[in-house]
């Protein structure tokens, strides 16, 4: 389902025996991934209609242990389906701290996962799920770099995790928000519609409220405001950097593999160093 150019070391997992697997499912995929060992009960307490493809999901979790950083995903455990599902939160990790709960933004797909999010899960449904991933993003590592945000399609969802996380450590009674007011952060958001830039209203309004945020939409198949109508380009990335510090930069990327290729490319021939190139690749 994905594979990662990983941010920090990685350890052997080793797969609960309360669990069966599949031979080619999320597990089998990322078994080289970082995993926390904490596996909790989860109730869905909310679920929305981003999009007609797209269904977000609130999940309350029992354990106050259970913790992820802004961009990692979740392993789901869902009864009844012997596939295990990997679903990335767009939420902030904060709002896990406040609340004990945890967004997800889930594209159908015959997928078993994705198809029972869709079709079978409702409001009261009971899943576990674990934290992984070594594709994310820590203010307190990254104290003084600029962020450049890079989304394809569903693929907002950890980048929009990282977004939000950096907006609430922006907040006055953060104890990090004055050095992480001085790092500058743009999201560049590209789906095919705008019905596709799910999220993009919310993504606007942050930008409205720090002014240390901002970003810029496109879309490759239709006309529609504030939407640039053309794949991200050199030209797109060099105006980043008219704003963005470029010897500071850090650049995230989630979406399609062949748009990651090309984005990483442009990225290194603007002069960006390849180990600030981070990325996430949803097959």
């Amino acid at each position: 389902m994905l594979s990662l150019r990983f941010l920090s070391p990685l350890r052997k997992y080793n797969p609960k025996s309360l669990f069966k697997r599949s031979m080619a499912d999320h597990l089998d995929r990322t078994h080289e991934n970082t995993r926390n060992e904490v596996i909790c009960l989860a109730t869905v307490v909310g679920m929305r209609d981003e999009s007609r493809t797209v269904k977000s999901l609130t999940l309350k979790v029992e354990r106050g242990d259970l913790t992820f950083k802004a961009g990692q995903w979740v392993d789901m455990f869902i009864p009844g389906v012997s596939t295990v599902g990997g679903f990335s939160m767009y939420s902030s990790p904060c709002k896990l701290q406040t609340t004990r709960q945890m967004d997800l933004a889930v594209k159908f797909s015959n997928h078993p996962p994705a198809y029972w999010v869709h079709n079978q899960c409702k409001e009261g449904s009971q899943v576990h799920v674990r934290v992984g991933g070594d594709f994310f993003y820590d203010p307190i590592t990254s104290e003084g770099h600029d962020l450049l945000l890079i989304a394809g399609g569903v693929g907002i969802n950890p980048l929009l995790s990282i977004f939000n996380h950096v907006a609430d450590q922006c907040k006055g009674d953060n104890p990090n928000s004055d050095h992480i007011k001085k790092s500058r952060v743009m999201l560049l958001y590209s789906a095919k519609t705008e019905e596709e830039l799910i999220f993009k209203e919310h993504i606007k309004q942050s930008t409205v409220d720090h002014e240390n945020i901002m970003c810029g939409f496109y879309s490759t198949r239709e006309q529609a405001q504030d939407v640039k109508t053309h794949r991200i380009g050199p030209e797109d990335i060099a105006e980043c950097f008219d704003w963005l510090r470029k010897d500071q930069t850090v650049a995230y990327l989630c979406g399609p593999s062949p748009m990651l290729t090309d984005m990483e490319n442009i990225l290194t021939a603007a002069g960006v160093q390849p180990d600030c190139v981070k990325y996430e690749k949803w097959w």
